[in-house]
Protein backbone atom coordinates (compact mmCIF):
# COMPACT_ATOMS: atom_id res chain seq x y z
CA UNK A 1 0.00 0.00 0.00
CA UNK A 2 1.57 3.62 -0.38
CA UNK A 3 1.73 5.39 2.28
CA UNK A 4 2.05 8.73 0.79
CA UNK A 5 -1.58 11.22 0.68
CA UNK A 6 -1.32 14.92 -1.19
CA UNK A 7 -4.33 16.95 -0.42
CA UNK A 8 -4.84 20.17 -2.35
CA UNK A 9 -6.44 22.84 -0.33
CA UNK A 10 -8.09 26.10 -1.57
CA UNK A 11 -10.59 28.16 -0.13
CA UNK A 12 -13.41 27.15 -2.47
CA UNK A 13 -16.22 28.11 -4.50
CA UNK A 14 -19.35 26.43 -5.89
CA UNK A 15 -18.59 27.51 -9.69
CA UNK A 16 -18.36 23.91 -10.60
CA UNK A 17 -16.55 24.43 -14.16
CA UNK A 18 -14.66 27.21 -12.94
CA UNK A 19 -13.22 24.69 -9.95
CA UNK A 20 -12.61 21.88 -12.57
CA UNK A 21 -10.66 24.14 -15.11
CA UNK A 22 -8.07 24.93 -12.07
CA UNK A 23 -8.38 22.86 -9.04
CA UNK A 24 -9.24 19.98 -11.10
CA UNK A 25 -6.65 20.29 -13.60
CA UNK A 26 -3.95 20.29 -10.78
CA UNK A 27 -5.42 16.95 -9.38
CA UNK A 28 -5.45 15.94 -12.94
CA UNK A 29 -1.40 16.40 -13.17
CA UNK A 30 -0.55 15.62 -9.72
CA UNK A 31 -2.20 11.93 -10.30
CA UNK A 32 -0.40 11.25 -13.03
CA UNK A 33 2.56 12.31 -11.69
CA UNK A 34 2.45 10.68 -8.41
CA UNK A 35 0.31 7.23 -9.59
CA UNK A 36 -1.14 5.26 -6.24
CA UNK A 37 -1.11 8.29 -4.38
CA UNK A 38 -4.06 9.06 -2.57
CA UNK A 39 -5.58 12.59 -3.66
CA UNK A 40 -7.94 14.68 -1.75
CA UNK A 41 -9.56 17.72 -2.82
CA UNK A 42 -10.06 20.56 0.31
CA UNK A 43 -12.30 23.36 0.71
CA UNK A 44 -11.04 25.38 3.77
CA UNK A 45 -14.47 27.13 3.80
CA UNK A 46 -16.81 23.92 5.66
CA UNK A 47 -20.24 26.25 4.18
CA UNK A 48 -18.38 25.78 0.81
CA UNK A 49 -17.99 21.93 1.29
CA UNK A 50 -21.62 21.36 2.42
CA UNK A 51 -22.97 23.23 -0.80
CA UNK A 52 -20.83 21.85 -2.69
CA UNK A 53 -21.37 18.36 -2.05
CA UNK A 54 -25.28 18.89 -1.93
CA UNK A 55 -25.01 20.23 -5.72
CA UNK A 56 -22.06 17.99 -7.13
CA UNK A 57 -21.01 14.32 -7.43
CA UNK A 58 -17.24 15.02 -7.08
CA UNK A 59 -16.66 14.90 -3.40
CA UNK A 60 -14.67 17.64 -1.60
CA UNK A 61 -13.46 16.90 1.92
CA UNK A 62 -13.12 19.55 4.85
CA UNK A 63 -9.43 19.58 5.72
CA UNK A 64 -9.88 17.34 8.90
CA UNK A 65 -12.18 15.04 6.84
CA UNK A 66 -9.36 15.07 4.58
CA UNK A 67 -7.06 13.81 6.92
CA UNK A 68 -9.10 11.55 8.47
CA UNK A 69 -9.87 9.83 4.79
CA UNK A 70 -5.89 9.13 4.44
CA UNK A 71 -5.26 7.85 7.45
CA UNK A 72 -8.11 5.16 7.03
CA UNK A 73 -6.72 3.97 3.82
CA UNK A 74 -3.62 3.47 5.67
CA UNK A 75 -1.40 6.82 4.48
CA UNK A 76 1.27 8.01 7.16
CA UNK A 77 2.93 10.75 5.40
CA UNK A 78 0.55 13.42 4.23
CA UNK A 79 1.55 16.48 1.82
CA UNK A 80 -0.21 19.47 2.08
CA UNK A 81 -0.33 21.77 -1.22
CA UNK A 82 -2.69 24.84 -0.31
CA UNK A 83 -3.47 26.37 -3.91
CA UNK A 84 -3.18 29.74 -2.08
CA UNK A 85 -1.37 33.10 -3.39
CA UNK A 86 0.05 34.42 -0.31
CA UNK A 87 1.32 33.52 3.26
CA UNK A 88 -2.05 35.23 4.48
CA UNK A 89 -4.66 34.41 7.84
CA UNK A 90 -6.24 31.72 5.89
CA UNK A 91 -3.32 29.61 4.83
CA UNK A 92 -2.07 30.18 8.28
CA UNK A 93 -4.95 29.08 9.93
CA UNK A 94 -4.57 25.79 7.87
CA UNK A 95 -1.21 25.34 8.65
CA UNK A 96 -2.43 24.92 12.18
CA UNK A 97 -5.16 22.98 11.78
CA UNK A 98 -2.82 20.22 9.82
CA UNK A 99 -0.43 20.36 12.94
CA UNK A 100 -3.01 19.54 15.04
CA UNK A 101 -4.93 17.12 12.52
CA UNK A 102 -1.87 14.82 12.11
CA UNK A 103 -0.19 14.92 15.50
CA UNK A 104 -3.52 13.86 16.86
CA UNK A 105 -3.51 10.98 14.63
CA UNK A 106 0.84 10.57 14.68
CA UNK A 107 0.86 11.42 10.98
CA UNK A 108 3.53 12.94 9.56
CA UNK A 109 2.40 15.95 7.60
CA UNK A 110 4.92 18.48 5.48
CA UNK A 111 2.91 22.02 4.12
CA UNK A 112 3.77 23.17 1.09
CA UNK A 113 4.51 27.17 0.45
CA UNK A 114 2.16 29.20 -1.57
CA UNK A 115 2.41 30.89 -5.10
CA UNK A 116 4.35 33.99 -3.89
CA UNK A 117 6.77 32.79 -0.71
CA UNK A 118 10.14 33.23 -2.14
CA UNK A 119 12.00 36.71 -3.37
CA UNK A 120 14.73 35.15 -4.83
CA UNK A 121 17.69 36.04 -2.58
CA UNK A 122 20.99 33.72 -2.47
CA UNK A 123 20.35 30.35 -4.36
CA UNK A 124 16.48 30.46 -3.58
CA UNK A 125 13.94 30.33 -6.50
CA UNK A 126 12.86 33.74 -7.56
CA UNK A 127 8.42 32.74 -7.26
CA UNK A 128 7.60 36.29 -7.95
CA UNK A 129 9.38 37.25 -11.32
CA UNK A 130 8.32 33.28 -12.20
CA UNK A 131 4.92 34.40 -11.48
CA UNK A 132 5.08 37.41 -13.67
CA UNK A 133 6.57 35.08 -16.43
CA UNK A 134 3.85 32.42 -16.48
CA UNK A 135 1.23 35.34 -16.78
CA UNK A 136 2.85 36.74 -19.23
CA UNK A 137 3.30 33.55 -21.36
CA UNK A 138 -0.26 32.33 -21.10
CA UNK A 139 -1.53 35.29 -22.11
CA UNK A 140 1.00 35.98 -24.75
CA UNK A 141 0.02 38.40 -27.84
CA UNK A 142 -3.14 39.78 -25.75
CA UNK A 143 -1.10 41.64 -24.19
CA UNK A 144 0.91 43.25 -27.08
CA UNK A 145 0.89 47.16 -26.92
CA UNK A 146 -1.29 46.83 -23.38
CA UNK A 147 -0.88 46.85 -19.70
CA UNK A 148 -1.86 44.28 -18.19
CA UNK A 149 -3.59 44.92 -14.77
CA UNK A 150 -3.43 42.18 -12.25
CA UNK A 151 -6.46 42.73 -9.91
CA UNK A 152 -5.94 40.78 -6.48
CA UNK A 153 -8.68 39.71 -4.56
CA UNK A 154 -6.79 40.06 -0.93
CA UNK A 155 -6.11 43.03 1.55
CA UNK A 156 -3.05 44.69 2.79
CA UNK A 157 -1.05 41.84 2.24
CA UNK A 158 3.01 42.63 1.36
CA UNK A 159 3.34 40.20 -1.40
CA UNK A 160 1.51 42.23 -4.07
CA UNK A 161 3.42 45.43 -3.56
CA UNK A 162 6.84 43.15 -3.64
CA UNK A 163 4.82 41.53 -7.03
CA UNK A 164 4.55 45.20 -7.81
CA UNK A 165 7.95 45.98 -7.40
CA UNK A 166 9.32 43.29 -9.09
CA UNK A 167 7.58 43.93 -11.90
CA UNK A 168 8.98 47.58 -12.04
CA UNK A 169 12.67 46.35 -11.81
CA UNK A 170 12.10 44.11 -14.58
CA UNK A 171 9.66 41.03 -14.56
CA UNK A 172 6.67 42.57 -16.20
CA UNK A 173 7.36 46.80 -16.87
CA UNK A 174 4.24 46.61 -18.46
CA UNK A 175 2.28 45.43 -15.28
CA UNK A 176 0.30 47.09 -13.12
CA UNK A 177 -0.73 45.56 -9.54
CA UNK A 178 -3.78 46.08 -7.46
CA UNK A 179 -6.16 44.61 -4.87
CA UNK A 180 -9.78 45.22 -4.54
CA UNK A 181 -9.36 46.07 -0.87
CA UNK A 182 -5.89 46.86 0.46
CA UNK A 183 -2.33 48.20 -1.09
CA UNK A 184 -2.06 49.26 -3.69
CA UNK A 185 -5.56 49.74 -4.67
CA UNK A 186 -7.29 51.16 -7.73
CA UNK A 187 -6.89 54.49 -7.23
CA UNK A 188 -3.06 54.06 -7.30
CA UNK A 189 -3.04 51.68 -9.98
CA UNK A 190 -4.94 54.14 -12.01
CA UNK A 191 -1.26 56.54 -11.23
CA UNK A 192 0.84 54.09 -12.65
CA UNK A 193 -1.43 52.93 -15.37
CA UNK A 194 -1.41 56.77 -16.55
CA UNK A 195 3.25 56.65 -16.93
CA UNK A 196 2.50 53.84 -18.84
CA UNK A 197 0.91 55.28 -21.32
CA UNK A 198 -0.74 52.28 -23.28
CA UNK A 199 -4.43 53.12 -24.00
CA UNK A 200 -5.52 49.53 -23.87
CA UNK A 201 -5.95 47.70 -20.66
CA UNK A 202 -6.17 43.74 -20.21
CA UNK A 203 -7.47 43.18 -16.87
CA UNK A 204 -6.22 39.82 -15.49
CA UNK A 205 -7.85 38.38 -12.35
CA UNK A 206 -5.05 37.14 -9.63
CA UNK A 207 -7.59 35.05 -8.15
CA UNK A 208 -7.31 31.16 -8.68
CA UNK A 209 -10.82 30.32 -9.36
CA UNK A 210 -12.31 32.40 -12.05
CA UNK A 211 -15.82 32.36 -10.52
CA UNK A 212 -18.77 34.13 -12.68
CA UNK A 213 -18.88 36.58 -9.77
CA UNK A 214 -15.60 37.81 -10.18
CA UNK A 215 -15.83 37.82 -13.97
CA UNK A 216 -19.08 40.00 -13.02
CA UNK A 217 -16.54 42.71 -11.03
CA UNK A 218 -14.27 42.83 -13.34
CA UNK A 219 -15.84 43.11 -16.79
CA UNK A 220 -19.90 43.16 -16.18
CA UNK A 221 -21.72 45.95 -16.90
CA UNK A 222 -22.57 47.42 -13.42
CA UNK A 223 -21.58 50.79 -12.34
CA UNK A 224 -18.25 49.70 -10.36
CA UNK A 225 -16.76 46.89 -12.48
CA UNK A 226 -13.31 47.39 -13.22
CA UNK A 227 -14.04 47.29 -16.58
CA UNK A 228 -16.58 50.38 -16.57
CA UNK A 229 -14.41 52.23 -14.27
CA UNK A 230 -11.88 51.94 -16.26
CA UNK A 231 -13.54 53.14 -19.80
CA UNK A 232 -14.70 56.42 -17.83
CA UNK A 233 -11.09 57.23 -17.74
CA UNK A 234 -10.53 56.71 -21.69
CA UNK A 235 -9.08 53.12 -21.61
CA UNK A 236 -10.09 50.47 -24.31
CA UNK A 237 -10.31 47.46 -21.99
CA UNK A 238 -10.30 43.71 -22.28
CA UNK A 239 -11.09 41.47 -19.90
CA UNK A 240 -8.90 37.65 -19.21
CA UNK A 241 -11.75 35.41 -18.74
CA UNK A 242 -9.86 32.49 -16.83
CA UNK A 243 -8.69 31.93 -12.88
CA UNK A 244 -4.87 31.96 -12.39
CA UNK A 245 -5.46 28.22 -11.91
CA UNK A 246 -6.05 27.51 -15.14
CA UNK A 247 -2.77 28.35 -16.67
CA UNK A 248 -0.71 25.88 -17.58
CA UNK A 249 2.56 27.57 -16.19
CA UNK A 250 1.25 28.52 -12.96
CA UNK A 251 -0.08 25.21 -12.67
CA UNK A 252 3.25 23.95 -13.15
CA UNK A 253 4.88 26.43 -10.31
CA UNK A 254 2.46 24.83 -8.01
CA UNK A 255 3.69 21.25 -8.72
CA UNK A 256 6.95 22.40 -8.28
CA UNK A 257 6.35 23.45 -5.07
CA UNK A 258 4.82 19.95 -4.26
CA UNK A 259 8.06 17.83 -5.33
CA UNK A 260 10.08 20.26 -3.44
CA UNK A 261 8.19 19.55 -0.22
CA UNK A 262 8.36 15.69 -1.11
CA UNK A 263 11.83 15.32 -2.09
CA UNK A 264 12.68 17.79 1.31
CA UNK A 265 10.68 14.99 3.25
CA UNK A 266 12.28 12.21 1.65
CA UNK A 267 15.68 13.03 1.81
CA UNK A 268 14.57 13.57 5.53
CA UNK A 269 13.29 10.46 6.23
CA UNK A 270 16.52 8.34 4.59
CA UNK A 271 18.79 10.65 6.92
CA UNK A 272 16.60 9.58 9.58
CA UNK A 273 16.84 6.07 9.27
CA UNK A 274 20.72 6.42 8.59
CA UNK A 275 21.49 8.13 11.76
CA UNK A 276 18.56 6.22 13.81
CA UNK A 277 16.75 9.59 14.67
CA UNK A 278 13.59 9.49 15.67
CA UNK A 279 11.35 11.54 13.58
CA UNK A 280 9.32 14.53 14.27
CA UNK A 281 5.58 14.47 12.90
CA UNK A 282 5.18 17.81 11.23
CA UNK A 283 7.44 19.94 9.13
CA UNK A 284 6.67 22.79 6.99
CA UNK A 285 7.74 22.91 3.12
CA UNK A 286 7.48 27.27 3.47
CA UNK A 287 9.66 29.75 4.54
CA UNK A 288 8.69 33.21 4.72
CA UNK A 289 11.91 34.82 4.65
CA UNK A 290 13.63 32.54 1.81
Amino acid sequence: MNQRGIVLATFGSIYGDAVEASVGAMERRITEMYPGVEVRRVFLSDALVDKWNEKYDAQVYTLTGAIESLASVGVTDIFVQPFALVWDQCYVQMRKEVMKEAHDRGLRATVGKPLLNSLGVKNYADDYSDTIEAIIKHINIRALNKTVLLMANGQNQLEYSALQLKCLYGAGQNVVVFTANGFPNFKQALTLLERLDHQEVLVVPLALIGSAHLMDYLGGERSDSIATLLGQQGYGVSIWNEGLGENPYIQELFVKHLSQVIRSAERRTLRQRETGEGKPVVKHGAFRTA
